[in-house]
């Protein structure tokens, strides 16, 4: 059994059955295949998501906090607050100061505002780790978190890897350099541009959409599995209606990495009765769309590939 197996089923039978039952019918739990819990209040509903990175020059805690965002913005929500811990390994305030600055920062331009935060020294990480608790009110009406059934569609917006070919550049571009001018590098570089999610989940709603996941750490791959898991169905996804940039595609080839197991922040999966008609509103809305497959009875999980049929694994 390979580790990435070991980990669904580690998380659904060790963590999730471990948990108490919830003894309010206003709260939701995460989930595999839901990246929020909710909560319902009185007039509104409250989403909530949490994420835990290390603080390095790659710029991981920006892109962390942008998947926290991600994950509301795609369910509906409209992030409002956020707080934070950032651990230590010493009491280094210039390192401090940089770290929090920086998130200040991001949290203003996503228009989050820092309500809380808490400091701690501790040896478990060998550099600076912040863990950000990001909330949202929902703004957007739909059939979330209906039944995902078989014979529906699923659409792709976005292109997958964008955040794992520009961590490649960052990490290994001495390398990269040998093969590839710094010109082509500079446009991937520019796929920062392309992390954040705005009204694609809000389209999506409007045109039935029932499902949305945020491609992130696994990928595409990674997120079509989850989505399957969520809705307990099979899938039938066609690999060469992925979207996907040829920069990702070669700066992967040369680093020996799979594009559709790589990270794919800004990017999302959505499941609708009608995916012609969401990947139509998407374009015009001036995103990258297609629809990549349905889903189906059954708990394969296909993957067609110039005309070959091959199984999707975790």
């Amino acid at each position: 059994m390979n580790k990435e197996k070991f980990r669904f089923i580690q998380q659904k039978r060790s963590i999730l059955r471990s948990l108490n039952k919830q003894e309010h019918s206003d709260v939701t739990q995460a989930g595999i295949g839901d990246d929020y819990s909710r909560l319902v209040l009185l007039d509104s509903e409250l989403a909530v998501t949490e994420g835990l990175c290390l603080a390095n020059a790659l710029g991981t805690v920006t892109s962390d906090v942008i998947k926290q965002y991600n994950k509301l913005r795609l369910g509906g929500y409209q992030p409002f607050a956020l707080t934070d811990t950032v651990m230590m390994l010493e009491n280094d305030e210039k390192k401090m100061k940089k770290i929090l600055r920086e998130l200040s920062d991001l949290a203003k331009e996503l228009h989050v505002d820092v309500v809380y935060g808490d400091t701690a020294i501790s040896g478990i990480f060998k550099e600076p780790a912040v863990t950000v608790t990001m909330y949202g009110r929902k703004i957007s009406q739909g059939e979330k978190n209906a039944k995902i059934k078989p014979d529906m569609d699923i659409v792709m917006c976005g292109q997958t890897g964008i955040l794992g070919t520009l961590l490649r550049v960052r990490e290994r571009k001495e390398e990269l350099l040998t093969r590839y001018s710094e010109e082509y590098l500079r446009t991937a570089e520019q796929f920062d541009r392309l992390l954040l999610v705005k009204d694609q989940g809000d389209i999506a709603m409007a045109c039935g959409s029932i499902y949305a996941r945020h491609i992130s750490t696994e990928g595409v791959y990674g997120a079509l599995w989850e989505l399957a898991e969520a809705g307990n169905v099979g899938l039938r996804i066609s690999h060469d209606h992925i979207p996907i940039m040829q920069e990702t595609i070669e700066i992967c080839e040369f680093t020996g990495d799979d594009p559709y197991r790589i990270d794919g922040c800004g990017a999302a999966l959505f499941v609708t009765a009608d995916g012609g008609l969401l990947s139509d509103r998407l374009y015009e809305a001036g995103f990258e769309a297609a629809v990549i497959g349905r889903t189906t009875t059954g708990h394969d999980r296909v993957i067609i590939h110039d005309g070959e049929e091959s199984f999707l694994t975790p």
